[in-house]
């Protein structure tokens, strides 16, 4: 956050994407966003989140939280594939936990719980 608002010279970005499902990672986008900013959270929350209310500027801010899981649909998708398999975007470091198909209850039960430290979850088929 301290970093969007040092390079934007304390103003705060335009938009931000948050792509975890957090309460944290939604407070950040809020935290280090302009007025009349958009927050689009891609992200998949598994348990009820909370919003700072400071971060909406006493009502003042006008921000906007746009949620949806994939706007633009299968050509939004295939794009963003695309990104990750020219390596133009890493990230690696967001997979935490790695789970075979036959396991994906598994799966689903650890990112529903965030437990160990969960933050993405790869499926391999």
């Amino acid at each position: 956050m301290s970093e969007v608002l040092r390079l934007t010279g304390g103003a705060g970005a335009d938009v931000a994407l948050e792509c975890l499902g957090s309460s944290q990672t939604l407070a950040g986008g809020l935290a280090c966003t302009r007025p009349g900013a958009t927050i689009s959270s891609v992200g998949i929350y598994s348990k009820d989140i909370l919003l700072p209310l400071e971060g909406f500027g006493a009502g003042l801010a006008e921000k906007r939280i746009v949620t949806s899981t994939c706007p633009g649909g299968k050509d939004r998708m295939a794009r963003l594939i695309r990104i990750i398999e020219t390596g133009r975007v890493k990230f690696d470091s967001l997979v935490t936990h790695r789970f075979k198909l036959d396991d994906i209850e598994r799966a689903y039960e650890l990112f529903a719980s965030q437990d160990d430290g969960v933050i993405k979850v790869a499926i391999t088929p």
